[in-house]
């Protein structure tokens, strides 16, 4: 029924995206400077992109399968030969994407925690002087916790001009990363085993590991900065509010990254009736395993039977499932939006409060963090809905890209417009403005913050994608990572003239990213001839805006948003109708956890929207694209 919920309209873009930062995983020959004795053994790598050297498939936990999966993660076994790391290896198991590729409709491996190493051309003997410990910045990538891998992401243009080491690093994902079952947390299990977060287990298993072994390329183990992106920017939040990683890490970038934490009771319970749940139901999952192996004819005669049922029997019912089975169980699961599966804040690896409680609480150890969004955030996911956004066949470069289809035309501009703004401006304060404030008021001064606003697409066959996706959720990365080389970058994505200055830009983003990562203050970034990018502040300027120098330049803002801010503002906003508002204050705050309160929801504009009908709306927003369609197909009719 829902065989391509994953792999649903968001990723027709973003697979563009991944296209044009995706370093092949092709084997390489071995370089002997690039020889390195490490805590498991000793390992070879080879001559990268821009001067660099690369060592791909470390391992850095054993391979979480049979009964290590839903465990915290192991040290590696030693080996004794040289260990070839010539060659990426799997992404962790999840539907197959751009880069992810696999048997059918499934790609990765359960066997995958593994990482990879870049540094500039440091010899060893260059190595063994302690004066050239380089910064090390550990990339955790995106992909709503369901989807992503470490080797589609190229950092050696960063590591060559800035003299860092970068680590990219997997993690378990989906009902595999994190997952709770009362059944899985009774058989003697540890704190770790119990919590539920197996992914965020494995990012604070790979700092364990740079702490151990990356003195070995360079690396300085007592300057070690976490980033991520999205789904990567919740994770390097969570590590932020993990007691587990404490000292093991020494700043923090987080990119667009969602604040909030999933629910230990839904997570435990049956899903309520409503279908509304800030995170998926391990009873329900369980229950839908039963139907497909055929013990139960139903939901309700699979819940009876599940009650009746052993710890040891659901257990061994568990660890019986293929991989495959776990996740469609887990997409065919209530409730069924698209959202991004968020850690537990079970108390041990993340503090009881969940991550809000590490912007709060003065007593926790902290470190200089930066976070930041996109202006134009929400585009990215709106510009696929056929609601909004009229689709047909494509041609061309989408269609050699293998794209089936593309937009066409924006339905209502005015309305696309409204939505996005709303949409990215409530996820600029919960991620941004809100935790930073709260972050000076407890007394944390080394608090920076951003917008990324350039937006100087090309246009495609008439539509304007300046219009369409602009500032998008995850376009940061291309200038962070400086991926502009491409064809795909400079025939399709920037517009006329837009290439020196956006060129121009990536310089500057990386140059504020290793400056944090040299200093814990991007400053005036690594060569000082920057705007001085300032901490927040509570009574003067607040945030840095990155632009283009064709537009806005780089500036600091003084803007800061609120929810009450916000929610005034739409219920004045003369484009929208008021079923227009309550709708989409509804759909941008449905059950997920990061939108605003149903007490919030049920006071807007005087309480007007607490008794309209809302079916149609959450049904899209459960359905699969196949439902998606049909129910907009309906509405048109």
């Amino acid at each position: 029924m829902v065989r391509n919920m994953v792999r649903n309209m968001k990723f027709r873009l973003y697979s563009l995206l991944i296209l044009v930062i995706w370093i092949a995983s092709c084997s390489q020959t071995s370089e002997q400077d690039s020889l390195r004795e490490i805590s498991e053994g000793s390992v070879i790598g080879a001559q990268g992109e821009n001067d660099t050297y690369v060592w791909k498939g470390i391992p850095f936990a054993e391979p979480p399968i049979s009964d290590l999966r839903w465990k915290a993660p192991k040290d590696p076994a030693p080996w004794s030969d040289v260990l070839q790391a010539l060659e990426f290896k799997p992404a962790c198991f999840q539907r197959s994407s751009w880069g992810v590729e696999g048997d059918g409709d499934w790609g990765g491996s359960e066997d995958c925690l593994y990482l990879n190493v870049w540094t500039p051309e440091l010899t060893p003997e260059e190595i063994k002087d302690s004066k050239t410990q380089l910064p090390v910045m550990m990339w955790i990538h995106g992909g709503a916790n369901v989807v992503g891998s470490a080797h589609v992401y190229d950092p050696s243009l960063l590591v060559a001009k800035h003299k860092v080491v970068v680590v990219t690093i997997q993690y378990r994902m989906g009902p595999l990363g994190w997952f709770r079952h009362p059944a899985l947390s009774q058989d003697g299990a540890s704190e770790k085993d119990k919590s539920g977060n197996y992914g965020t287990l494995d990012t604070i298993k790979a700092l364990e590991w740079i702490n151990k072994n990356i003195e070995h390329f360079g690396g300085d183990p007592n300057n070690v900065t976490v980033f991520g992106e999205s789904a990567g920017g919740h994770n390097t939040a969570a590590i932020f509010a993990s007691p587990l990683a404490e000292g093991l890490y020494h700043k923090a970038i987080v990119q667009s990254g969602i604040m909030s934490t999933g629910s230990i009771d839904a997570a435990e319970s049956f899903t309520p009736e409503d279908r509304i749940a800030p995170t998926t139901s391990g009873l329900e999952v369980f229950s839908r395993i039963l139907i497909a192996n055929d013990m139960a004819s139903n939901m309700q005669e699979a819940n009876v039977l599940q009650s009746e049922m052993t710890d040891e029997e659901i257990r061994r019912v568990f660890y019986s499932q293929e991989a495959s089975d776990l996740f469609e169980a887990a997409s065919d699961s209530s409730p069924k939006r698209n959202g991004m599966t968020r850690v537990f804040p079970d108390g041990h690896v993340i503090h009881k409060g969940g991550i809000q409680e590490s912007f709060t609480n003065s007593n926790l150890s902290r470190v200089p963090i930066i976070t930041g969004t996109n202006k134009d955030e929400n585009k990215f996911f709106n510009s696929l809905n056929r609601n909004f956004v009229e689709w047909g066949p494509a041609t061309g470069l989408y269609k050699t890209a293998g794209i089936d289809e593309m937009p066409l035309a924006i339905i209502d501009p005015d309305y696309y417009e409204a939505l996005n703004f709303y949409g990215s401006s409530f996820w600029k304060q919960r991620a941004v403005d809100t935790p930073s404030k709260q972050l000076i008021d407890s007394g944390h001064q080394n608090t920076y913050a951003y917008r990324f606003d350039w937006d100087e697409l090309s246009t495609i066959n008439g539509m304007d994608l300046s219009q369409l996706i602009g500032a998008a959720h995850a376009m940061e990365i291309l200038f962070v990572f400086g991926s502009f080389d491409s064809y795909i970058i400079k025939n399709f994505l920037f517009g006329e003239g837009a290439y020196p200055a956006g060129k121009k830009l990536s310089d500057h983003i990386q140059s504020y990213w290793a400056e944090f990562a040299y200093s814990g203050s991007p400053g005036k970034g690594r060569n000082n001839d920057l705007p001085e990018w300032k901490a927040w502040s509570s009574d003067r300027e607040k945030y840095i805006v990155l632009d283009s120098e064709n537009d806005q330049g780089v500036y600091m803002s003084s803007v800061e948003y609120t929810q009450e801010y916000l929610l005034n503002r739409m219920s004045e906003d003369s484009r929208l109708s008021d079923q227009e508002k309550c709708e989409m204050l509804f759909g941008l705050s449905y059950g997920d956890g990061n939108g605003v309160s149903k007490e919030v929801f049920n006071s807007f504009m005087g309480g007007s929207c607490q008794d309209r009908d809302y079916s149609i709306i959450l049904d899209m927003i459960e359905s699969s694209e196949e439902e998606i369609l049909e129910d907009l197909d309906n509405l048109d009719e």
